[in-house]
């Protein structure tokens, strides 16, 4: 029987994937709140952005 997305919750190949992705899900997140800040002029402490970044000391600032 083929193994579910959830079947890996919590397990060590799922934290792997997890951490080594963690600067791909944190870009999209400040991408994201920044479409919300420069797009539809919501203020940066804005609830539609504190939303976008979620839990977590990001903020929404892109570094090259």
């Amino acid at each position: 029987m083929p193994k579910g997305l959830f079947d890996y919750l919590g397990l060590a190949k799922d934290m792997k994937c997890r951490v080594s992705n963690i600067r791909v899900y944190v870009t999209t997140k400040v991408a994201k709140a920044r479409e919300f800040i420069y797009g539809s002029e919501n203020t940066v402490n804005g609830g539609k952005v504190e939303d976008a970044l979620g839990e977590g000391s990001w903020v929404p600032v892109m570094v090259s």
